[in-house]
């Protein structure tokens, strides 16, 4: 049975919203995602926006924060928030029948949070703390050190900020930046699961339709560019971790799905090559993984290698040879379990309300179009075996940024 189609609907205050109704569906999730986040922070004050999503639901002037946590919890919503480079997105789980009462809740909150400055102190405390457990998590280090080295500023931008510039927001600062982007035409809204699509949008328009535009247009995309750096971080350790970083395909490019299934076949699975050549046949890295991350003015493909110190020149020499191996010799079998892996994933999760909402916001944000779960399928078999190696020759994994992190610098390629 095909899945049904996503509906839009853009209101005259230039909110755009996506719905898709899921016959059956008990629940609903509701993503609002504003399209500014820390590329937008003040240079002075990284992680203004992370410590604005931290204390939005903190208070406003009719409800502190136990009576706005008691509202979410009397509707029995189920929430979430996170703060990104290009965007700062707020998710509700949720019984239908709620559904309007929780968009009244969201709408309060976006634009009537005080933010007040307890609160705001409380948050800098908890973002400073976060950014020294950085130190015990070489993971996310790494990774974050890559995308600063690769793709500079603002791009590059840590969303937790930096110690020294956290310690400078102010409460006031905090109120100012969220008044001049929180505006209309800077929010999407997507909604799947048991609720009809002319209800959703009559809901939205009921809610949202009389905010009133305050701010300018919403800022265009910044330009996407990897550098060509080798940049090594030393910490004293048995361990070393690796990342390269270097272009791929946009989304929405007639290549996508042919880059997607390429970055599948280097590390979509355990029969992926970089998990066999690089752990089950070498046994060099106790953990290896490549995968793409979408950006509104491209595409990334980010690798992550840990491994021992006295290993990791052969480790960077493996994975190395394997990206470029891609564009040799991908097998019609390899190209055929990539394809299977992709579509049990979108068919065992992203055909769930919350699975479903998440693509959709991803879609509008990246595209301004949505794609069903039938078009998503098609276009993963639609992906012929010559196409793999014209799609990494009009997307070569170079430039590239290089970055470790352990106690030496690895040998030069």
């Amino acid at each position: 049975m095909s899945s049904p189609a996503p509906e839009r609907h853009t209101l005259k205050n230039g909110i755009r919203a996506v719905a898709e109704p899921m016959p059956g569906a008990q629940s609903a999730v509701v993503v609002f995602r504003f399209t500014f986040g820390a590329k937008d922070d003040p240079s002075d004050r990284l992680g203004m926006a992370r410590i604005a999503e931290n204390t939005l639901f903190k208070g406003t002037p009719s409800r502190d924060a136990r009576n706005i946590f008691d509202a979410f919890d009397t509707l029995g919503i189920r929430r979430g928030s996170s703060t990104a480079v290009e965007y700062i997105e707020f998710r509700a789980q949720l019984l239908p029948r709620h559904f309007r009462h929780t968009l009244a809740l969201y709408a309060e909150i976006f634009r009537s949070a005080s933010f007040p400055d307890d609160q705001v102190a409380i948050a800098k405390t908890l973002a400073l703390e976060e950014l020294k457990r950085l130190e015990d998590n070489p993971v996310q280090q790494v990774l974050y050190l890559t995308y600063q080295a690769g793709l500079g500023d603002p791009m590059g931008r840590i969303p937790l900020g930096e110690p020294e510039t956290v310690a400078t927001i102010t409460a006031p600062g905090v109120r100012n930046h969220w008044t001049t982007f929180c505006n209309p035409e800077d929010l999407l809204i997507s909604v799947a699961g048991g609720l009809e699509a002319a209800d959703i949008f009559q809901a939205i328009e009921e809610t949202f339709g009389e905010w009133s535009v305050e701010g300018g247009p919403p800022g265009a995309p910044y330009t996407l560019s990897v550098a060509a750096r080798t940049v090594h971080h030393h910490k004293q350790s048995e361990q070393a971790h690796i990342g390269i970083l270097f272009r791929a395909v946009p989304r929405g490019h007639d290549f996508y799905y042919a880059g997607q299934l390429a970055v599948a076949a280097l590390s979509g699975s355990g029969s992926s090559r970089l998990f066999t050549e690089v752990r089950e046949k070498r046994g060099l890295a106790y953990h290896v993984a490549a995968f793409y991350r979408a950006c509104r003015s491209g595409g990334l493909v980010a690798l992550y290698a840990g491994t021992t110190a006295d290993r990791a020149d052969e480790t960077l020499a493996v994975c190395r040879r394997e990206i470029e191996r891609l564009a040799e010799d991908v097998t019609q079998d390899e190209l055929d379990r990539s394809k299977t892996v992709l579509k049990g994933r979108l068919f065992t999760t992203g055909d769930l309300p919350d699975g479903r909402a998440g693509s959709l916001i991803e879609d509008l944000f990246l595209e301004g179009r949505v794609r069903s779960v039938d078009d998503i399928a098609r276009g993963i078999d639609s992906v012929t075996l010559d196409q793999i190696p014209a799609y990494l020759k009009a997307f070569p994994p170079a430039p590239a940024t290089l970055v470790t992190l352990g106690p030496r610098a690895l040998e030069p390629e």
